[in-house]
């Protein structure tokens, strides 16, 4: 039976785990800069790598990754299935667009996104980030390839899972990451989205 008080604690567990600002403390480590006032200004993935590479790049998806399967896993295990610890899992990714830690100004979220996807739901995760590698070589755009990516997780869920809340927590993703690439879509639109790999 699920228990509302419980739910709520779950979600500022993932929340709290999902603010964690691993791309702005790495960045400030490494460079002594604040990455917020690089680039996008995001403390995303995409973002780090413009002032430390690539491979710090990557390390720091994989921890905003591992904080969506964290926030499950940590609710899971502490107040139990009641809590619907798939709700904490995707309040982790909220956390990180929004964490309280930097005045609710951080990523984009899709590290740990696929994150809660992996653990909310595997193979629509899987699929996704097949989609996700396959768009991002066709549209040399990582937003683009993201925004692919959350609708085809949030359409595979409706094929492969019947559970009526992964749904709505898929369709919830794919509109909250969509809401925070909302100025991407206009530079995509108009031409003016700068390609991953540095040629148009």
């Amino acid at each position: 039976m699920y228990q509302v008080i419980d739910i709520i604690a779950g979600a500022a567990i993932g929340y709290l785990i999902g603010g964690f600002p691993t791309g702005y403390l790495v960045v400030k480590w490494k460079a002594g800069k604040d990455v917020r006032k690089v680039g996008s200004s995001s403390t995303g993935a995409t973002n780090v790598s413009r002032v430390l590479g690539k491979k710090i790049a990557a390390a720091v998806a994989l921890v905003d990754a591992l904080k969506g399967i964290l926030a499950y896993a940590l609710v899971y295990y502490v107040l139990g299935a009641r809590a619907i610890p798939e709700i904490a899992a995707v309040s982790a990714v909220v956390g990180h667009c929004f964490p309280v830690y930097l005045g609710f100004h951080g990523g984009k979220g899709v590290s740990t996104a696929f994150g809660a996807a992996l653990i909310v739901a595997t193979l629509p995760a899987v699929v996704a980030f097949g989609v996700f590698l396959f768009a991002l070589l066709v549209a040399r755009r990582v937003s683009a390839a993201s925004l692919t990516a959350v609708w085809t997780f949030a359409g595979c869920v409706f094929l492969f899972d019947n559970s009526l809340p992964i749904r709505i927590l898929s369709v919830f993703l794919a509109l909250f990451i969509t809401f925070t690439h909302r100025e991407n879509i206009k530079r995509l639109l108009s031409g003016q989205e700068k390609p991953i790999f540095g040629v148009r």
